[in-house]
């Protein structure tokens, strides 16, 4: 077995940075930022930033398995809680919130056609599982309805989302969506 690849300091930094910088531009510009655009505003030559990203697909699927990344691992957090309940209502609240502002997250949570890779898949996968177990614990408690499933808790918070709302619409949507989900 080969040995495993250690990446360089600066590398890891440079990767970082150029993540940072991309989902900074695209959430306040949209898709169309170029990557001249993100390599020049991140400090690193055009080159770096395509070594790390051969295509501006893959530098938007990484930010979107990042993101994912991240609420999986709030997820995760959240199984040994005295109150899942609520800490799933509050997960919730904060993906819509995250959503609300970064389109393609949501997206691709429920699957999406332009992030079909083993690395996205096995993220995604990742996050179901921690969300599942997460809204089973809350239900053996009694504070969420039985009837729900971890793929009904995705597609409800892609419709508030989808909705076009304002924030305050949203905001309307997110809590009838939340006192749905409560066992009565």
């Amino acid at each position: 077995m080969p040995p495993p690849v250690v990446k360089r300091a600066d590398a890891v930094r440079n990767r970082q940075r150029i993540l940072a910088t991309a989902e900074e531009m695209f959430a306040r510009d949209g898709s169309s930022v170029s990557v001249d655009d993100i390599a020049r505003r991140a400090k690193i030559g055009i080159g770096t930033l395509y070594r790390h990203f051969p295509t501006k697909d893959a530098l938007v699927a990484a930010i979107v398995i990042e993101r994912i990344e991240r609420v999986a691992e709030r997820a995760e957090a959240l199984h040994d809680t005295p109150t899942p309940g609520p800490a799933l209502l509050g997960l919730l609240e904060q993906m819509v919130a995250e959503g609300a502002h970064k389109r393609d997250f949501v997206d691709a949570l429920g699957g999406s056609q332009w992030l079909d890779t083993a690395a996205a898949d096995a993220t995604r996968q990742r996050f179901r599982r921690a969300l599942a177990k997460l809204l089973g614990k809350a239900q053996a408690t009694g504070a969420i309805r039985d009837d729900v499933a971890a793929t009904d808790l995705l597609a409800l918070v892609r419709g508030v989302l989808a909705s076009g709302a304002d924030a305050k619409g949203r905001a309307k949507l997110l809590a009838v969506l939340l006192d749905g989900l409560r066992a009565h």
